[in-house]
């Protein structure tokens, strides 16, 4: 069985996406002939063996994980609030203009003294690191230099045209030295995988398409027969100042003065990290306040169980031009089978893709309340008459037993 290292920094510490699509992963590799080990960061250093993985960690303070205990923040959960205080904007300057590739580079560069040791210690020829964060790249980097090893890269974001950098102000100087470390990943890595067609354009200008592939996320959530009494409109993820949905509660507003029928069946859910203005702005909302309800922190393997349950699913693009991303959560709603209402001002070439593969595609703009109304009355109205069915396709390329399949390919290359 092939030994492969996963190096990842988000596993034990965090409930966000980050570490979803490898903790996907890895319980499929094995079944592929590959026994993958986890290297991350943890409260200790040791080395712990599970059916489908071995997870080593280290651990190492983290400078993110400070600042937000000090000052309150949520801000290592990726939240851009327009109205974030000065000594957020103050770090983020400093993390953008002055840690390069980003503030876990203090962690990369503690690891790769232990894993050098480690892989000449179990003859590991094959690196996988998985960012953001992109310092983990660093690792890779140093790794394939020192021990000639085979190292993936695994982009699950851009890095330079990331919007949540992009939005840190990196000054003219910082910029050259984010795009001399992308560049210097992409040359240097064996292969390089992305999760979206727009990534893939975007590094097919900078490298060889023979080293790049894409290998989309995916979801093993299983879809269930809604019974709901209550018209449940559930969103789950980030919202910030990229995804403001100022415009659909407006629209909800309106729907709820209008409609007491809408109002009394009416149940708004929010779940994962959501900015405090919006937060704000419904509890102080007197038509809305009595019908939301806010998870803040819950595992995904929840979730998982709840989205199959939901009327109707909200996914928010950001609404910027440089439309590079792919939400996770877009895979969980589409395999859920369930109706989903998208806001997006811009073509995202992969979701507008996907959407139209699975018949879900109704891209709105954030402005046009009109329609955003429009489609939540009609799906209100086939829930009365008990017509609101699940959307059935065949699902399996978005498995993940069939990405796992083609990982096999990248790695056995």
């Amino acid at each position: 069985m092939k030994k492969v290292i996963v190096i990842t920094y988000y596993w034990n510490f965090t409930t966000g996406v980050g570490k979803l699509r490898w903790t996907e992963l890895v319980k499929s590799l094995k079944s592929k002939n590959i026994h993958p080990i986890v290297y991350t960061a943890g409260d200790n250093n040791e080395e712990k063996v599970f059916d489908d993985y071995t997870m080593v960690t280290r651990k190492f303070f983290d400078i993110n994980n400070l600042f937000s205990k000090v000052f309150k923040t949520n801000y290592t959960s990726g939240v851009v609030d327009s109205s974030e205080n000065i000594l957020v904007k103050i770090f983020s300057w400093f993390r953008v203009n002055l840690l390069y590739p980003d503030p876990r580079i203090f962690w990369a560069k503690y690891s790769i003294k232990f894993l050098i040791k480690y892989m000449k210690e179990n003859n590991i020829q094959t690196v996988i690191t998985t960012a953001p964060p992109h310092s983990m790249h660093t690792i890779g980097y140093r790794l394939k230099k020192i021990l000639k090893i085979n190292w993936i890269a695994d982009f699950r974001d851009p890095y330079v045209n990331w919007d949540i950098l992009l939005n840190m102000k990196p000054t003219f100087i910082s910029s050259k030295i984010h795009t001399y470390y992308q560049n210097l990943f992409l040359n240097n890595a064996d292969k390089i995988v992305v999760t979206n067609t727009s990534l893939y354009d975007e590094f097919s200008k900078i490298v060889s398409t023979n080293k790049l592939r894409v290998i989309t996320n995916g979801s093993n959530i299983q879809p269930v027969k809604s019974k709901n009494k209550k018209f449940v409109l559930s969103y789950f993820g980030l919202i910030n100042k990229f995804r403001d949905p100022i415009n659909f509660l407006n629209a909800l507003e309106e729907m709820v003065s209008e409609d007491k029928v809408f109002k009394s069946k009416l149940e708004l859910n929010f779940y994962g990290n959501i900015q405090k203005s919006t937060i704000d702005y419904l509890k102080n909302n007197k038509t809305l306040c009595g019908l939301f309800n806010y998870y803040p922190n819950i595992d995904h393997s929840k979730i998982n169980k709840i989205i199959p349950k939901s009327s109707l699913l909200l996914l928010l693009l950001n609404n910027e031009k440089n439309q590079n991303t792919t939400p996770y959560k877009l895979f969980d709603y589409l395999v859920s089978e369930r109706p989903i209402l998208t806001l997006g001002d811009f073509e995202n070439k992969h979701v507008d893709t996907l959407l139209r593969t699975y018949n879900r595609y109704n891209r709105i703009s954030y402005t046009d309340i009109e329609s955003i109304k429009s489609t939540i009355k009609k799906c209100f109205s086939q829930f009365l008459e008990g017509k609101l069915d699940n959307i059935s396709f065949d699902y399996s390329k978005l498995r993940y037993d069939n990405i796992s399949k083609e990982y096999k390919e990248v790695i056995f290359s």
